[in-house]
Parts: structure tokens; sequence; C-alpha cells
């Protein structure tokens, strides 16, 4: 699942700059007819926005969570490094 919110995330950000662009040359070129209306404009900017804001949030959790895991398997690893110099070797009883 992490996965595909991540891939979802870098299509998000991808499809906002497009739609973006495609808000921007409205407004230098009205005539091509890439937005019907105004509103639908600010519609559509607005959600890319939203979706963008979204999309980077995401990201940001994502490398936060792989940092954090990241940082857990070192710790991991150097207490198994520790547990194991210090295993004491089993200790005889002494026969009288």
């Amino acid at each position: 699942m992490r996965k595909f919110r991540s891939v979802f995330a870098h299509l998000s950000i991808i499809f906002s700059g497009v739609f973006i662009t495609l808000t921007i040359l409205n407004q230098y070129n009205p005539t091509m007819g890439f937005l019907t209306s105004k509103t639908s404009g600010i519609f559509i900017l607005l959600f890319c926005l939203c979706v963008l804001t979204l999309a980077v949030a995401t990201i940001a959790d994502n490398r936060h969570y792989a940092k954090h895991m990241h940082q857990r398997a070192e710790e991991a690893a150097r207490w198994k490094k520790i547990s194991s110099n210090n295993q004491r070797p089993p200790q005889r009883e002494e026969q009288e």
C-alpha cells in the first residue's frame, strides 16, 4: 500500500504541473479554449494546489518513515553485535 501511495503521489505532482501549465496557457491565450470559464479555471487551480500539497506531504512522510526504519535497523544490528560479544561461556561447577 505504501508503494502505491508513493507512486500515486509522484503521478499527482506530474498531473498537477500539467494542469497548472494549462491554466497559465489559458490566461495568455484564451482562444485555445483549454478552460471554458474562469470558475472552472479557479477550481482546477485549487485542485492542483491541494493535490500538490498532499503529494509532497506523502513523499515527505515516506522519506521520514524510511529514515526512521533505517535508524531502527542500525540500532538493532548494534544491539545484536553487543549481545553476541558479551556472551559468557558456560560455567563449570567445581566437584569436590
